[in-house]
């Protein structure tokens, strides 16, 4: 019987082509039983067609191979199988790795306030620190006693002080001998005891300036007589005439005013003192007239008798300053 010839062909055809091939493989192997029985039978003398068996030719040549067959179909899930016994627990495994930190918790609430404990023995005292740098100066405190001077050519006080009063400047007559040495600021309206008169006596004379025409102060000065003013720094306590300057010494000292250092004539008989007279002089009206009686004469450095000139100079007048502190 020959086999079915295989084909490409669709899915359903491969299958009912599959159901032949199964019929003649079963076909045949009818075929290949009968043949078996057919040569076992001839080899114990059995003919089956009733004629005699002739000898046993020589084996045929190899069969030719035949092609591989197709790949079965896949079969079927088996059942499962039933479940098998527990295993025995396993030994303890090795510890792991440590963890990273976890993140800070929440604050927790304030507990609540305890109570007051004893108070400690007192520490013992430490050393002594150093001593701080001083604090900036205070205000100034109540006025207690002040500072009183004599504003020379002036009527008027600065704006440090008050004034007392004002009056004219007084002096002794330029050419006599006798009488008093210093100026003296005098009130104009003299109080007198009317019982008290006099006839030998010193002579008080109002005090005239010799300004000449040098251009230190005004050329109308000349012979004009020298008022005053007495004032009262009353937030100070010390005052200074400082011959040969026109500024105070440091920011402690306040400055009052400036002039120029006046006395008497070197060669007139008489000898006064020293004073500061103001800088801008002023007049008393009405005493312009060259009376001569007491005077206020600039004064220049004697370079050849142990004034340092430099820095004072033979032909100036010497300056002054009025501080108080």
């Amino acid at each position: 019987m020959m086999l079915a010839a295989t084909c490409n062909c669709n899915p359903v055809e491969e299958n009912e082509e599959m159901v032949q091939l199964k019929a003649d493989v079963e076909d045949l192997k009818g075929v290949v039983a009968s043949i078996k029985t057919f040569i076992e039978d001839a080899a114990v003398g059995n003919n089956p067609w009733g004629g005699k068996v002739g000898l046993v030719g020589p084996p045929g040549p190899p069969g030719v191979g035949g092609r591989d067959g197709r790949d079965g179909a896949d079969g079927r899930d088996g059942v499962d199988g039933m479940p098998g016994r527990d295993g025995r627990d396993g030994g303890d495994g090795r510890d792991g790795a440590d963890g990273l930190p976890g993140r800070d918790g929440l604050p927790g609430r304030d507990g609540e306030k305890g109570d007051v404990g004893n108070s400690g023995a007192p520490g013992i005292a430490g050393p002594e620190g150093p001593a701080g740098k001083p604090g900036p100066k205070g205000e100034s405190g109540p006025a207690t006693g002040g500072a009183i001077y004599t504003r020379w050519g002036r009527t008027t006080c600065g704006s440090n002080a008050v004034l007392i009063y004002e009056g004219f400047a007084g002096g002794s007559q330029h050419g006599h001998q006798g009488g008093g040495g210093n100026y003296q600021c005098m009130v104009y309206d003299a109080d007198y005891n009317s019982n008290s008169t006099v006839s030998s006596s010193g002579y008080l004379a109002g005090t005239e300036y010799q300004t000449n025409s040098y251009g230190i102060f005004s050329n109308s000065a000349h012979d004009q007589n020298a008022p005053c003013a007495v004032c009262h720094a009353k937030t100070r306590s010390s005052v200074i005439i400082i011959p040969g300057k026109r500024s105070c010494p440091d920011n402690e000292w306040t400055f009052e005013y400036e002039g120029y250092l006046m006395s008497a004539y070197y060669n007139y008989n008489g000898r006064r003192t020293f004073e500061c007279v103001d800088a801008e002089p002023e007049y008393i009206d009405g005493e312009s007239g060259n009376d001569n009686g007491a005077l206020f004469y600039f004064n220049r450095a004697s370079c050849s008798q142990g004034v340092p000139c430099p820095s004072y100079n033979a032909n100036e007048a010497i300056t002054c300053v009025v501080c108080t502190e």
